[in-house]
């Protein structure tokens, strides 16, 4: 089935944008720039460029025009370069221009991979007393979670006017003794943005979904709607349907859990460290238990040797 798509110019790409890309191809070793750049946009109206060079090989980078760029990026994950979604190289110039053909058809459609591609960037400190000056109704939020979970985040969905939509119980914070405890109970509401960080110290990110899937205004609706419906009353649980699951899924229309590779990772490192502590435990109690077995041997031998004396 052959896609048609309407390929954008250069001059109907937004200003901001095209500087963007021009500054991110200065950091990029791009060797010799081939053919013409190929703009596009996607259903929500989310500018794209896609970048064929040569080096030994062929190179496509896709560039997304993502939301703010100008905050402080703390992490990302499933990208391909710090303002690069993807890279892909290939041997052939036919090879490059399939894929390009290919993917920017697909990216006009709103076909996206699927891997949530993201990037969580911090908010300034002032935010708590004015978010809306950072935020936008339909941001995918987190703060670190405190207590005894150190590495999990309480997210939500910010709707504007100071409000967020989340997972929590009607007295609670995100506070860990609460999701150890009571957050069984716990329903998506509609709270303050203050109440949702807790305190004003707290450090608060977006979750930047690379490539928008939904508007914001659906966003924002889905969030009202489940928290007038107490999605998920007493069906809380901690790595199955918390509250990354609930924002996930207005954000995105599926459930996924941000934390999910971290976790693993941290998991990965403390249980390696667990069996190297284990093994070095165990070669040190080997060692003593078989210094402990020759001294008894050597007792036994001094023994029996004074008494046939």
């Amino acid at each position: 089935m052959v896609r048609i798509t309407r390929e954008l110019s250069y001059d109907e790409i937004p200003r901001e944008f095209r500087n963007h890309v021009e500054n991110v191809l200065k950091n990029e070793w791009m060797g010799q720039e081939i053919l013409e750049r190929r703009w596009g946009q996607t259903p929500l109206g989310q500018y794209f460029v896609l970048i064929t060079s040569q080096v030994l090989w062929y190179a496509v980078r896709l560039i997304v025009d993502e939301e703010h760029r100008d905050l402080e990026l703390s992490r990302e994950s499933a990208v391909d370069g710090s303002d690069v979604l993807r890279k892909e190289h290939f041997l052939t110039l036919e090879g490059a221009h399939n894929y390009v053909r290919e993917k920017h058809a697909k990216l006009e459609e709103g076909v996206f991979d699927v891997h949530v591609s993201h990037r969580i960037r911090k908010l300034p400190s002032d935010a708590y007393s004015n978010p809306d000056k950072y935020l936008k109704p339909g941001d995918h939020i987190q703060r670190r979670l405190d207590g005894m979970v150190p590495f999990v985040n309480h997210e939500g969905v910010y709707i504007g006017d100071g409000l967020v939509a989340h997972i929590n119980t009607e007295t609670a914070t995100a506070m860990a003794k609460t999701v150890l405890s009571d957050k069984r109970e716990a329903y998506a509401r509609i709270d303050t943005f203050q109440k949702f960080v807790s305190s004003e110290d707290q450090e608060v990110r977006i979750i930047v979904h690379c490539l928008r899937r939904r508007s914001r205004d659906d966003i924002c609706l889905t969030a009202r709607r489940l928290a007038e419906e107490r999605y998920r009353s007493g069906e809380y649980n901690l790595l199955q349907q918390n509250c990354q699951h609930f924002a996930s899924y207005c954000v995105l229309g599926v459930e996924w859990m941000s934390d999910k590779g971290p976790l693993l990772e941290k998991a990965m490192f403390v249980g390696s460290i667990a069996a190297i502590i284990g093994g070095a435990a165990y070669a040190i109690y080997s060692r003593n238990s078989n210094n402990n077995e020759d001294e008894r041997e050597q007792e036994a031998i001094s023994y029996g040797e004074t008494t046939r004396r």
